[in-house]
């Protein structure tokens, strides 16, 4: 049978996160005011670069929900290589 080693909590090293691939896009959500938005490309396999529309509704929605004085709402580019992400109020109706 293994031999567990109680140890202290101050002994435990510091964990290494990873970053998430989507930090920088709600990085971005975050520094939004009210009635200011982000363009977010959507991703180009050719660059590795931008976020799938999927991702992008989830994370919007996702941080709309756990805000209390923000919503952020996803509307489409005409040309749909990306999106826009609008911060505005919510009501408190």
């Amino acid at each position: 049978m293994t031999a567990l080693e109680k140890v202290n909590i101050a002994d435990i090293p510091a964990r290494t996160s990873r970053r998430s691939k989507t930090s920088p896009l709600r990085e971005a959500l975050l520094g939004l005011s009210a009635e200011e938005a982000v363009y977010v490309p959507y991703y180009d396999k050719a660059t590795g670069e931008g976020f799938k529309p999927s991702t992008v509704a989830q994370v919007a929605g996702r941080m709309s929900k756990d805000s209390s004085n923000h919503r952020y709402s996803v509307r489409s580019n005409a040309a749909k290589n990306g999106c826009y992400i609008v911060c505005s109020p919510k009501s408190n109706v």
